[in-house]
This record gives C-alpha cells, structure tokens and sequence, in this order.
C-alpha cells in the first residue's frame, strides 16, 4: 500500500487494513454459513461437468411406502381407476388413504378389509402398473375416504365396503330379487331407494315362526343366499324399512 505522498504507510494505516481484510474473511464466513471461504473458481469448475437433471417421476413417493396410510391421492388423467400419490395440501388431492393392505385383493369391495366409513378402494398394483409402464404383479390395496363430500362410505351415502345400518337398498318387485345399495336421496327415482336397513343380524338361522326382526320391519334381506354352503343359514339377515 502506498499514499498519494509517496511516503510509507504510518502504524495506523496497517492497523486498519489488517482490521479491513479481517472484516472481509469475517464476511465471507458467515456468507458461506461452513467456515469455509467460497471457491473463487466455483462457477468454471461447475461449467466445465456440469450434473444432469433427474427425471421427474410421474409417480413421485412422499414416503417409504406408495399410497401408505394418511397419504393422499389424485386420479390419473385419462385413466380409469388409476391414481397417483400426490402431497395433501396440494390442489390434486382428492382422498386420504384410512387403511393399507400390501396383501389382498381390492375388488369385490365387500370382501377387502376397509373401515365402514370407506369412499372408494384403489387397487394399488394396477395403478403403479399404468403409472409406470409395467406390468401389475402382486396384490394389495388402499382404503380411501374423500378428503370433501361426498362421501359415499357414510351411512345413507350409497357407497362403502358393505351395507351397514342406516343404509339404503333398492329392491326389485319379485321376492327373490338381488337388492343393490343406493343412496337414500335417490328416493322415488327409477332404480332408487326402496328400503332403510334398521337392523342387521350375522349369520342368522331363517325359518320357523319366528321373525329376526321383531315384527319391526317391512322387508328382510339376505346377502348371498346362493353361496353360502347351508341354504337355511345366511351371511347376513338385513331388516328394512320401506321408504
């Protein structure tokens, strides 16, 4: 360092450069956030190997397990009953996964093992299948509640695993007819309600002169007379009420 004078630097003079270039490493440390002083040749280093973006996945996981329980989901455009994870804040989202099984089958619904309260299943190999161009191998499923109503799972909704209490049925005008659960708001339509469930008995014995369901409903249902192995004992009796 020289002055304008010519003359040498005075004590005080280095004094305060030395306090300047302190002051300028100090900076650079606490830029850095490391303690260490960034590479000046940084940038040319980078631009010489630069490193390849990923791919992004069209199916990105936001945990250890696809679909895990209290993950959530949105349907795949243009694809049927094919969903992917996605975050729950985000604006896809439309359910919340209840329950996850990595065994099973998802379809028929009435045989999976979801709450009461379920919306709707995802068959989780099918949809990873079609997400990410592979064949579905294995089995599994997830237990999906919609994170708005509708909600179908709820009693009266017309959905669910299977029909419980506070569910409606239509019921065909022969005696033998299947009954199929609907919505209770589907009252007086075509194909709508005909029948409240208001009582259900497991594996009830019918025949006798007793009534399973005190004399307190209009119409008793059974569900799946056909396979059951004894045609006298049913799966379920399921007391309704006309509507």
């Amino acid at each position: 360092m020289r002055t304008n004078t010519g003359v040498g630097p005075t004590a005080s003079a280095i004094r305060a450069a030395a306090a300047t270039t302190a002051a300028t490493a100090a900076t650079l440390v606490l830029i850095t956030g490391c303690g260490k002083v960034a590479d000046p040749y940084a940038s040319d280093k980078e631009s010489s190997s630069p490193t390849a973006s990923p791919t992004p996945s069209v199916n990105p996981s936001y945990g250890t397990l696809y679909l895990a329980e209290n993950e959530c989901a949105a349907p795949e455009p243009g694809q049927k009953d094919v969903y992917r994870e996605v975050p729950c804040g985000g604006p896809e989202a439309v359910a919340r996964v209840t329950y996850r099984m990595e065994t099973g089958k998802a379809w028929p619904f009435s045989a999976t093992s979801c709450p009461e309260t379920t919306d709707f299943v995802i068959d989780v190999p099918i949809s990873l299948a079609m997400l990410e161009g592979t064949r579905a191998t294995g089995e599994g499923y997830a237990c999906m509640r919609n994170l708005k109503p509708p909600h179908p799972g709820d009693p009266g909704g017309g959905g669910g695993p299977r029909i419980e209490v506070g569910d409606c049925v239509h019921s065909g005008p022969k005696k033998n007819d299947a009954i199929e659960e609907v919505a209770c708001r589907t009252k007086g339509k075509k194909n709508g309600a005909t029948h409240k469930i208001i009582k259900i008995l497991e594996d009830t014995f019918l025949g006798g002169f007793s009534d399973p369901c005190d004399y307190k409903a209009d119409a008793v249902f059974t569900e799946n007379p056909m396979f059951d192995s004894d045609l006298a004992k049913n799966d379920r009796v399921l007391c309704g009420k006309k509507l």
